[in-house]
């Protein structure tokens, strides 16, 4: 090389520029395959939108923002303040360790952006007041199966999750029971993956609210005045617009607003007048009501609140439960026995009903003077056991039953059934036949119990 050199320094000619010899390799600015980019000297992994030193482009997780990225930590996760997609986080993130009820993480503002490793769990707990209901559920993308449990405050694990249709979970307390009409205290929801796999990242949001804020299906027993409350939650649960500590008949309507009663959300009929309990008869068929009418002709009566009975009164008898059982306040004398209850039923228009009836033991049941049903087995309460066609008029309609106990238990079932089966819960109830029940506050003998209520 030297030699040819020098040769050619000898020589009249001009001396010819040698190109350098190229090598292939990132940063050679040549885009070669398995290349996204070469910049050659250009190459960068701290500029922004630069070709990176490994010739790929500048991406979300590189740790470097770029123009179209509010924030790049170098990961892909969240909770720590900047999202798998380079969005910056609002609000609340998850704090380590977290991983159990009684470490949850307090949440303030109600939602908390976080991540889960594999086999991680996150909880977080918030203050919830005396009969409020909880809620929760994870928005966004929902790539990987994540399960959501509520935890009480002493620890139990009281409802968890569904999904809904984008596979994120959700906690609706119209389907979980168990996140329903709270007691106070601190509650806790945990999170965890289905499958055991990492979750990148999640929003998760809880809520605490009133409990007639949601849409809650109230079961047959807990929901005097249809208001969305269950009664032992309820300030006012007659809904006569007097609160219960200062309603001297607080389970009747009898204050400003003189709500009749209704039929309760799953068609049963709870409010009656009763008059009994009467013994010294016995069934001459099985367990079928005995053949005395002890209200003259007994499918005619027209019974009133007061009104004496072979030295009983009829009197307001509200059952606690769709369940009517006469037991704790007639099963005062040994069986058999029976007792009388009337109620007026209104419907908005003449219609064809089914009546369902549960008796323990036997029945016989009159609606507008006519015979409509007998049972003469002995047997427990069991709902819409026994049923009959029947037509409700328009107005209102007597509902007269006589109730036969052998022995043992002593109560029924009672509501009206459509065509399809479904319950009828439109009814409005009366305990008068002088139309929809009227009572005010009134108690002439000053005990303390509103007249509608006391039986002295």
């Amino acid at each position: 090389m030297m030699i040819l050199f020098a040769l050619w320094a000898c020589s009249s000619e001009p001396v010819p520029e040698i190109e350098p010899e190229i090598l292939p390799g990132c940063g050679n600015g040549i885009v070669e395959p398995d290349e996204q980019c070469d910049d050659g000297e250009s190459n960068s992994d701290s500029a922004p939108d630069a070709c990176r030193s490994s010739c790929r482009f500048s991406e979300c997780g590189d740790g470097v923002s770029d123009e179209s990225e509010e924030c790049d930590d170098g990961n892909l996760v969240g909770g720590d303040g900047c999202t798998p997609g380079c969005v910056l986080e609002s609000g609340e993130l998850d704090v380590e360790p977290n991983d159990s009820w009684d470490s949850a993480q307090v949440l303030g503002s109600g939602s908390v952006t976080g991540s889960l490793g594999a086999g991680d769990v996150d909880c977080f707990s918030m203050s919830v007041e005396e009969c409020h209901t909880v809620a929760a559920e994870l928005t966004g993308e929902c790539p990987t199966p994540v399960v959501l449990a509520l935890h009480a405050p002493n620890g139990s694990q009281v409802a968890s999750s569904g999904f809904d249709e984008d596979g994120c979970a959700v906690l609706d307390p119209v389907e979980e029971p168990g996140a329903r009409f709270a007691e106070e205290g601190t509650w806790a929801v945990c999170a965890t993956a289905l499958v055991d796999e990492e979750v990148p990242a999640y929003t998760l949001q809880m809520l605490s609210d009133e409990s007639d804020a949601f849409n809650l299906p109230l079961s047959d027993t807990s929901d005097f005045d249809g208001d969305g409350l269950i009664d032992d939650c309820d300030g006012d649960r007659d809904g006569d617009g007097i609160d219960n500590d200062g309603d001297n008949c607080p389970d009747i309507p009898n204050g400003p607003t003189n709500i009749s009663p209704s039929v309760d959300s799953s068609g049963f009929i709870r409010h009656w007048l009763t008059v009994g309990p009467f013994t010294g008869e016995k069934s001459t068929d099985s367990c079928m009501p005995t053949d005395v009418e002890r209200l003259g002709v007994d499918a005619e009566a027209v019974p009133s609140l007061g009104e004496t009975i072979d030295g009983e009164t009829w009197r307001v008898f509200i059952a606690g439960s769709a369940h009517v059982d006469f037991v704790p306040d007639y099963a005062s004398v040994d069986a058999p026995r029976e007792v009388y209850a009337v109620t007026w039923v209104f419907s908005p228009e003449q219609r064809a009903l089914t009546i369902g009836l549960g008796p323990d033991d036997g029945a016989r049941v009159w609606l507008n003077g006519e015979l409509v049903q007998e049972v003469s087995g002995c047997q427990g309460v069991v709902v819409d056991k026994f049923t009959e066609e029947v037509t409700l008029l328009e107005g209102w309609n007597r509902l007269l039953l006589k109730v036969y106990d052998q022995g043992g238990g002593w109560g029924t079932y009672v509501r009206f059934l459509d065509s399809d089966g479904s319950p009828v819960t439109d009814l409005e109830l009366s305990l008068s036949d002088s139309g929809s029940w009227d009572f005010d506050q009134s108690d002439q003998d000053g005990d303390g119990i509103g007249d509608i209520c006391d039986d002295d």
